[in-house]
C-alpha cells in the first residue's frame, strides 16, 4: 500500500456503472464510447465517424428541460461542436441505449451519508489513473485539479461537480471552498501522450481554472505543459488569473499554443463586485500581453458580459487577440443579488446583454477581430 495521498474512487465508482460500455460491448448504430468524464457529473462521448455526442448525466430536476430522466438523473445529449445541430437517428438510438443501460445500473450506485464538513474550505491531494479524456478528433481536455477556489458565484458548473462529490460521499461545501490536486497528473499525462495520437490538450476554467491561486503552490499545470513539450500536442490553456504570465516563456517554447483570458469588462470596481476572487482587470491584460509577446495565439473570453463601456474594451482587446467569445450571464436569478449590490439591476436583463454584446462584437468586428464561439479552437491556430 502507498503511504502518499489515495487513489480517486469516483473512477472506480462511475466506472461501474459505465461497465458495458467500458468493455466493449457496441452501441447501436455503429456509435463507440470515445471518452468519459466524471468531474462534472457523468459526461460521456459517443462517436460514429464524424459524429461525436456529448451525453451529460446531471442530478435529477423535474423542473429542468432535458432529453430524458433516469430515477436519479437528468440526461442532456447534443453534438460536441455543433450544440444546435438536431442528432441524427443513429445518434438517437445510442443515446437512448445508453440512457436505459443506467437505468437499469443506477440502483447499484453508492447513496453514501454525506457528514458535515470539518472545515470551511477543504484542499485534498489525490492520485488519478487517467488524464486525458477525448472530446472529439484530435480534441482533448485535461482538469490539472478539480474545484476552484476562484469562486466566481455565478460559475454553472457548482452542481455537476458537487454530484461528483455526492456520489464519493464528501461533505457538501459552498463552490469556492473546495479543490481536489491531482498529485500525479504530470506523469500519468506523460505515458499517455507517449501513446496517443496528438491534438488539441484544452484546459479550460469550466470545472477548475488551471491557474487558480494553488498553482503557486502545486505547479500541476506548469508540470503538464513541461510533459507536453516537443510531444505534437498544442495546448489550449484558457483562465482568469494572471498567474499564466508566470508560465509565458514556457508556452512560448510550443510550435503551437493558444491562451485564452477571461475579461468580461474593462471596469475593475465591477469585476470586485461579481469575480471578488479574480485578478484585477490590468493584472489580466497583462497577462495577456506577456503570452501574445511569446508568440501565443492569444483569444479573449468575454462571459458573462458585464457592465462595461464597449467601445473601450474592444480597442483594448483588439491588438493583443485574434478572436473573442462574447456570451451572457446563465442562471442569472441565482446572482441578481450580485447586480443588486453593483447597483446595477439594469445589466441583469436581457435588454442590457442583447445591446451591450451588440455594442462589443460591432466595435470588435470594425478592428478586424473575429468573434467565434472558441468550442473549436482549430481554426484558429492555424
Amino acid at each position: 500500500m502507498s503511504d502518499g495521498p489515495p487513489l480517486r474512487r469516483l473512477d472506480q465508482i462511475v466506472g461501474e456503472l459505465l461497465a458495458p460500455l467500458l468493455h466493449a460491448r457496441p452501441v447501436p448504430g455503429g456509435f463507440r464510447l470515445a471518452g468519459w468524464d466524471v468531474e462534472q457529473g457523468v459526461c460521456v462521448v459517443l462517436a460514429r465517424g464524424d459524429e461525436w455526442v456529448l451525453v451529460e448525466f446531471e442530478n435529477r430536476d423535474d423542473t429542468r428541460d432535458c432529453y430524458a430522466r433516469t430515477s436519479r438523473f437528468n440526461v442532456c445529449a447534443r453534438h460536441q461542436f455543433e450544440p444546435d445541430k438536431p442528432l441524427s437517428a443513429l445518434a438517437h438510438r445510442a443515446v437512448g441505449q445508453l440512457v436505459e443501460l443506467v437505468r437499469r445500473r443506477e440502483g447499484a450506485l453508492p447513496v453514501l451519508p454525506r457528514p458535515a464538513p470539518e472545515r470551511g474550505s477543504e484542499v485534498r491531494e489525490v492520485r488519478v489513473e487517467r488524464a486525458l479524456v477525448q472530446q472529439g478528433p484530435g480534441h482533448y481536455y485535461l482538469n490539472p485539479y478539480v474545484g476552484c477556489m476562484i469562486g466566481c458565484e455565478f460559475c454553472y458548473v457548482a452542481d455537476r461537480a458537487d454530484l461528483s462529490r455526492e456520489l464519493e460521499g464528501r461533505a457538501r461545501l459552498p463552490w469556492g471552498r473546495y479543490v481536489d490536486v491531482k498529485i500525479n497528473l504530470p506523469e500519468v499525462l506523460a505515458r499517455e501522450v507517449a501513446m496517443l495520437p496528438p491534438g488539441l490538450v484544452r484546459m479550460s476554467p469550466i470545472v477548475t481554472d488551471p491557474y487558480q491561486p494553488l498553482e503557486k503552490k502545486y505547479r500541476i499545470t506548469r508540470r503538464c505543459l513541461e510533459a507536453l513539450v516537443d510531444t505534437g500536442f498544442t495546448p489550449g490553456v484558457l483562465t482568469r488569473a494572471a498567474r499564466i504570465q508566470e508560465d509565458a516563456p514556457l508556452l512560448g517554447r510550443f510550435r503551437r499554443v493558444l491562451v485564452g483570458l477571461s475579461i468580461p469588462t474593462d471596469d475593475d470596481t465591477v469585476r470586485q463586485h461579481f469575480e471578488p476572487g479574480g485578478d484585477p482587470i490590468e493584472e489580466r491584460f497583462a497577462a495577456l500581453e506577456a503570452c501574445h509577446r511569446a508568440g501565443c495565439v492569444t483569444v479573449a473570453v468575454v462571459q458573462p458580459v458585464l457592465p462595461m463601456d464597449p467601445e473601450r474594451l474592444a480597442a483594448r482587446l483588439a491588438p493583443l487577440v485574434r478572436a473573442v467569445r462574447i456570451d451572457r450571464m446563465y442562471d442569472g436569478h441565482r446572482v441578481r443579488h450580485l447586480y443588486e449590490a453593483a447597483g446595477r439591476l439594469d445589466a441583469a436583463t436581457e435588454a442590457f446583454y442583447q445591446q451591450t454584446a451588440g455594442e462589443l462584437r460591432a466595435a470588435l468586428e470594425a478592428r478586424g477581430v473575429r468573434i467565434d464561439p472558441l468550442d473549436d479552437v482549430s481554426a484558429l491556430m492555424d
